[in-house]
């Protein structure tokens, strides 16, 4: 029965690795409109105009807008793909893409952008997305011992400065994404260095593509669920126990890992190199918050 299983599996995996592209190719001959250049195909090699270009009319409006969100006609960059290939074969997804594929798949960062921006819209239409004031919002008013109150007066300016730059995160979900994913390449990249041959950027890109695939499963929870998902050390918007194995579903796919017990070990080790980037923050910030303090608080 074992034997069946893995049997099955290792199928499954075969499936997965498969490559297939859709690719028209034409022979046509053609003078480019733009620059004047004979060439056979689709596309100019000089200038990169499509063979399509003409005067506008609704039809051809239209489908330059389907094109410029992945759902054109030559099928190369379509967002279906890369939809469907996040769920079904993510890691080796992105290995074509890094490969050389990438005109076969949508691209990573406007794909972020879309997905954040569809689910916010419909966090907030469902009314599941809470409503929050900023932080430390007359904090030095509330608290009654007059030294402690004067002290947070004189650093108030900072902790306004904090509180609005926290609210710009929490509000444009799709940039907060992008900028927190530092640190977690920071740790993937760290963790798998000596494993993988992927550069920093390359990590990059390849974690956009998971923000996105997670980013689809935070859609289908708030649907399913009907609860909108706190932040946590993970800015994916899903439950702790799907991020892990979801993660370890990636990371077999893109990094080779095939024994259980070395990939918890890997990707405890990204967990921990991560807290350590937020604690090395945090700490830097009290140090500067100290500092400040000292220097504005009135002398004896």
């Amino acid at each position: 029965m074992f034997d069946r299983l893995l049997e099955f599996l290792h199928r499954i995996d075969a499936r997965q690795q498969e490559s297939r592209f859709d690719f028209h190719y034409v022979d046509e001959h053609r003078v480019c409109s733009h620059c004047g250049t004979e060439y056979t195909g689709n596309i100019c090699p000089q200038c990169g105009l499509d063979h399509m270009c003409s005067r506008f009319t609704w039809r051809s409006a239209f489908g330059k807008f389907a094109d410029s969100v992945g759902f054109n006609e030559n099928g190369n960059r379509g967002i279906m793909r890369t939809l469907r290939d996040l769920l079904w074969r993510p890691g080796y997804m992105i290995r074509d893409y890094l490969n050389g594929h990438s005109s076969a798949y949508f691209q990573p960062f406007k794909l972020l952008l879309l997905l954040a921006i569809f689910y916010m819209v419909l966090a907030h239409v469902t009314g599941l997305a809470p409503e929050r004031e900023l932080l430390f919002s007359n904090l030095d008013k509330k608290i009654d011992d007059q030294e402690v109150s004067e002290a947070l007066a004189a650093i108030k300016p900072i902790l306004t400065f904090v509180s609005v730059i926290v609210q710009w995160f929490r509000r444009n979900i799709a940039y907060s994404i992008f900028l927190q994913n530092i640190f977690i390449v920071n740790a993937m990249h760290r963790t798998y260095h000596n494993r993988a041959s992927y550069s920093w950027i390359e990590t990059f890109i390849a974690q956009m593509y998971f923000c996105c695939q997670f980013l689809m499963i935070a859609i289908v929870q708030l649907l399913v669920t009907w609860r909108y998902q706190e932040d946590n050390i993970f800015p994916y918007f899903v439950n702790g126990w799907i991020v892990v194995v979801v993660m370890l579903y990636d990371f077999f796919q893109f990094y080779g890992e095939h024994r259980l017990i070395p990939a918890l070990w890997r990707l405890f080790l990204v967990v921990f190199s991560l807290l350590l980037q937020y604690i090395v923050i945090i700490v830097l910030g009290i140090l500067i918050l100290a500092i400040y303090v000292g220097m504005n608080l009135p002398a004896e």
